[in-house]
């Protein structure tokens, strides 16, 4: 097998992974929110706030939430091998750009690494796991008075879960997009500088 063939072969692979995870992480958020609807629809029958439903509603959103980045993690390391591959390799240019805004200047680069796809998957787990924890506080009592400490549990718990996944989770998916791959052959024998002939 030619060594095109094969850098070909490696380039679907990867490209399918990358491919892979990106649907995974999509079905999995269809599938968690058909069950927050049927929750939901659960509390609205019934009439009442059951506080393991709410338990159980904020451990998928948190299960949900965790999931995302990982996919989000092996999804851009999976396009970024595929895209030296077929950059070094094949010489088909690159597969695509990792950060959206970053050739752009002023505020439309600014729009565009702001909002994302990824993004809004950050922000519906976020939404999720806030209200869940606000619906958690009104498991006792669903009284009007109680609707304050779910007000004030959601104003709490949002800010500083964006504040975690910005601190920790966010930092590690730039890693995955910023960090050096190894060199492909071609490109470490180009850089390779030419030994002296000892003779000369």
């Amino acid at each position: 097998m030619r060594r095109e063939e094969s850098a070909y072969i490696a380039f679907g692979q990867y490209w399918l992974q990358a491919r892979h995870q990106e649907t995974t992480r999509l079905w999995l958020t269809n599938i968690i929110a058909i069950v927050f609807a049927a929750l939901l629809a659960l509390v609205a029958w019934k009439g009442l706030i059951y506080w393991y439903i709410a338990a159980f509603g904020l451990a998928l959103a948190l299960f949900g939430l965790f999931t995302n980045h990982a996919l989000r993690v092996l999804s851009v390391r999976y396009s970024r091998v595929a895209s030296t591959l077929m950059d070094f390799e094949l010489g088909l240019g690159d597969y695509r750009r990792f950060i959206e805004g970053e050739e752009k200047p002023g505020m439309k680069a600014a729009w565009e690494n702001l909002w994302s796809l990824h993004i809004a998957f950050v922000l519906f787990y976020c939404f999720a796991v806030a209200g869940w924890a606000a619906l958690l506080t009104m498991a006792r009592n669903v009284t009007v008075v109680a609707n304050w400490p779910a007000i004030i549990t959601f104003c709490l718990v949002l800010p500083a879960l964006l504040g975690f996944y910005w601190l920790f989770l966010w930092r590690r998916e730039k890693e995955a997009e910023t960090q050096p791959l190894a060199l492909p052959r071609r490109s470490r024998e180009k850089r390779k500088p030419l030994r002296e002939d000892p003779k000369l």
